[in-house]
C-alpha cells in the first residue's frame, strides 16, 4: 500500500467515490470536502488530501483541515499504519488525530512508535443515524430558520463561541462567524423559541450522499432541562428528511449521558464510535499532565 497527496479536486473524484460508500460513516470528510469545492469554506493552503492506495483500488483516505487535526476515514487496519508511517515522514509533527474506531487506534499507535511519541487517548464518540424522527411531546415553543439579521447573526456567533469554550476548554477561541455566514446563506441554521426569545439552536450541514449531519447543538446553561435542543433537533431532523435526506446522522460524546440519551428517544440509532487521540512526548510528568488536560468534548461543524 501506498499513500496519495492529491489536491481538492483530485481528491473530490478519486477519494469521494470510495467514501460515498460509508456516506454516514464518512459524512464529515464528504462535507469537509464539499464545502471548500463550493468555495463556502475558503482554502487555506494548509489543507492535505491524501488517498491511500493498494494497487489502483482506494483503501483509504484522510483529510487535515489545520489547526484541528487530521480526520481519516474508516479504513482497514493495515491502511491506517500506511497512512501514519506516510505522515512521520511527509508532515510537520501531529498534535491530535481524529477518526472512526479501529482505524483511529492503529493509526495512533503506529504513528506514535515511528515518531517516538506517546498515543493518549482523548475524547471517544458515538456516530448516530436517523431516518424516522420520534417527535418530543411536551416541549414549549417552536422552532424557526434563523435569518441574516444581525440580532440572529450575533446570537449565532455568541453561542457558537460559547459551545466551542464548553467543549473544549483551554483551546485557542477560533473564529466561527465564518460558518455561521455561511450556514445562514444556505437556510441551515435554526433557533427554538420560548416566550418570545431564542432558547437554542441546530446546525444542518447541506446534503452529500443524501445524508444530513446535525450539528452545534447549543443550550445556554439557564435554559436547559425544559427539552429545547431535543424539540430542536427533532424539528431539523425532519425538515432535512422532509426535503429529501434519506439519513441523518450526529455525533455525541461518550461522555455526556444526556445527548446520547435524547437523541436516541427521538429515533437515533448508534452505527460506530470515534475518536480523537493525542500525541504526547516521553516524559511521564508530561503524559501525566497532558492527559488531566484532555477535551471532554469534541464536534465537527464544517
Amino acid at each position: 500500500m501506498r499513500c496519495l497527496v492529491e489536491d481538492l479536486a483530485t481528491f473530490a473524484v478519486t477519494a469521494g467515490a470510495w467514501l460515498r460508500r460509508e456516506p454516514v460513516l464518512h459524512n464529515v470528510l464528504l462535507t469537509l470536502v464539499a464545502d471548500r469545492l463550493s468555495g463556502d469554506v475558503p482554502l487555506s493552503g494548509d489543507e492535505r488530501f491524501v488517498r491511500v492506495v493498494d494497487g489502483d483500488a482506494t483503501v483509504g483516505a484522510m483529510v487535515w483541515t489545520p489547526p484541528r487535526g487530521p480526520l481519516l476515514a474508516a479504513m482497514p487496519v493495515g491502511a491506517a499504519r500506511t497512512l501514519a508511517e506516510h505522515l512521520v515522514e511527509a508532515a510537520p509533527p501531529l498534535v491530535e488525530v481524529h477518526g472512526p474506531v479501529p482505524a483511529v487506534a492503529e493509526f495512533a499507535q503506529r504513528y506514535a512508535e515511528c515518531a517516538n511519541l506517546v498515543a493518549v487517548r482523548g475524547t471517544a464518540q458515538r456516530i448516530f443515524a436517523l431516518d424516522a424522527v420520534r417527535l418530543p411531546t411536551g416541549v414549549p415553543g417552536h422552532a424557526r430558520p434563523a435569518t441574516a439579521t444581525a440580532a440572529d447573526r450575533d446570537l449565532l456567533v455568541s453561542w457558537a463561541a460559547a459551545f466551542a469554550a464548553e467543549i473544549s476548554p483551554g483551546h485557542r477561541p477560533v473564529d466561527l462567524s465564518g460558518q455561521v455566514d455561511a450556514r445562514l446563506r444556505h437556510g441551515l441554521l435554526w433557533l427554538w423559541e420560548w416566550a418570545g426569545r431564542p432558547v437554542s439552536t441546530a446546525w444542518l450541514s447541506r446534503p452529500v450522499a443524501d445524508v444530513v449531519r446535525v450539528s452545534g447543538v447549543f443550550t445556554p446553561p439557564g435554559e436547559r432541562g425544559r427539552g429545547f435542543a431535543s424539540g430542536c433537533v427533532a424539528h431539523v431532523s425532519r425538515y432535512a428528511l422532509d426535503a429529501g435526506a434519506t439519513t441523518c446522522t450526529l455525533y455525541t460524546d461518550l461522555a455526556n449521558p444526556t445527548s446520547n440519551r435524547i437523541y436516541q428517544a427521538l429515533g437515533y440509532r448508534r452505527v460506530a464510535e470515534a475518536a480523537q487521540w493525542r500525541f504526547a512526548p516521553h516524559s511521564e510528568a508530561v503524559i501525566k499532565r497532558f492527559a488531566s488536560e484532555i477535551d471532554p468534548g469534541l464536534t465537527q461543524t464544517s
